[in-house]
């Protein structure tokens, strides 16, 4: 489903060329089956450069927002979650990547260093930081979603090592080790849902004019039976939500 989009591209770019092609070699007299020869390799060269150029950079961006959906998700997952699980759930992490992780009495301590775990749902504070000095000492892992500016500079007048929400998510999804089922994660749309969500009463409007700006192009292109087809279809749609659609 993720390639529909970058085939429809395709398929449109492909079809804009071979029209295009077409109406030009016919304006200057080239025989019908030469045109539609010549347009045909040029929409299938067209089409085929469009699909491989967008499956390159719409992949891209599809991973880095899927996780970075992801990571939120498992941030407010570690916020939420009793703490004592966290912390063996990041003990086995780390002992998975090659780090010497160990949980004893409430207390996580990795290569010989006690850690902290503060997963909020805002960014730390200067004055948590602080409490956690006072209590700790000034050298100690520090593991968190993220700092405030204030809490940052703080931390920074000390040997204390900072490991943020990135790098966490980076440690479980490097050891596979992501829980399942993630605490306040929204539940994904089922595809009756998605298309409850379209067809609705107060998408007769878009639909409505779509099919007439069609029927109306109708009259000036080339070929007018597609448009005079999509058009009447989007218009009885459209009719068909207002009288029976849900608002």
């Amino acid at each position: 489903m993720k390639h529909l989009p970058v085939f429809a591209d395709a398929l449109f770019y492909a079809a804009a060329a071979a029209l295009l092609g077409f109406c030009l070699l016919r304006y200057f007299d080239a025989p019908v089956w030469t045109a539609a020869v010549v347009c045909i390799l040029l929409a299938l060269g067209v089409g085929v450069f469009v699909f491989l150029l967008e499956s390159r950079t719409r992949t891209k961006k599809y991973l880095s927002a899927k996780q970075r959906e992801e990571c939120e998700a498992v941030l407010l997952h570690l916020a939420l979650a009793p703490p004592e699980e966290t912390a063996q759930l990041l003990q086995t992490a780390l002992k998975k990547d090659g780090a010497n992780a160990g949980f004893q009495d409430g207390i996580l301590t990795v290569d010989g260093s006690p850690a902290e775990l503060l997963f909020c749902m805002e960014p730390l504070s200067a004055d948590a930081v602080a409490r956690l000095i006072q209590r700790r000492g000034d050298k100690f892992r520090l593991y968190c979603n993220k700092l405030s500016p204030s809490a940052e500079a703080l931390a920074q007048r000390f040997p204390i090592e900072l490991i943020r929400g990135e790098e966490v998510y980076g440690l479980l999804q490097r050891t596979q080790l992501i829980p399942t089922p993630l605490l306040g994660a929204a539940p994904r749309k089922r595809h009756r849902e998605k298309l409850k969500a379209i067809f609705q009463k107060r998408n007769a409007r878009p639909f409505f004019v779509s099919g007439a700006l069609l029927l109306v192009m109708s009259l000036y292109t080339l070929f007018p039976v597609w448009y005079l087809a999509a058009g009447s279809t989007l218009l009885l749609v459209s009719v068909g939500l207002r009288l029976l659609a849900p608002t």
